[in-house]
């Protein structure tokens, strides 16, 4: 933080100029060592684990944010039914419903796709080979 301090009347008139005086200093600390600490490894089984909850919980996200996409789409059409016309939010009941479930389940259909990734692993894949050996093959 700097101080403004007037210069004294000695030096006279033409000379006077304001004096900055620093506060206090800025301190760097520095480690001695100079290395970061190291980030503990994780296990396979935890690593699998971690991924395998990180696809559910994408999946989940997907399916509920095309839930509420799909709310909102059938609210808008039914604003829309009702202005246009007398009762127009019965009559088009089940077009708005078709609408709001059609746009929910294309946005939430990425989801399969995330859980069939958080099954698939190298481990799983030999365990179908595996099991798939014994049976004939047809062509």
């Amino acid at each position: 933080m700097a101080k403004r301090v007037a210069a004294d009347d000695t030096q006279g008139a033409e000379q006077a100029q304001p004096v900055i005086v620093l506060g206090e200093p800025i301190v760097i600390r520095v480690k001695k060592d100079g290395k970061r600490k190291k980030m503990k490894g994780s296990s396979r089984t935890s690593r699998r684990l971690a991924n395998f909850e990180l696809q559910f919980s994408k999946a989940a996200r997907r399916i509920s944010k095309g839930c509420e996409n799909g709310w909102d789409e059938y609210l808008n059409q039914r604003r829309k039914s009702q202005r246009n016309r007398r009762d127009g939010a019965l009559v088009d009941y089940y077009v708005n419903m078709a609408k709001g479930a059609s746009r929910a389940i294309s946005e939430g259909s990425p989801a399969l796709t995330d859980i069939a990734k958080a099954f698939n692993s190298k481990r799983l894949r030999k365990q179908i080979r595996k099991a798939l050996r014994p049976l004939p093959m047809f062509t």
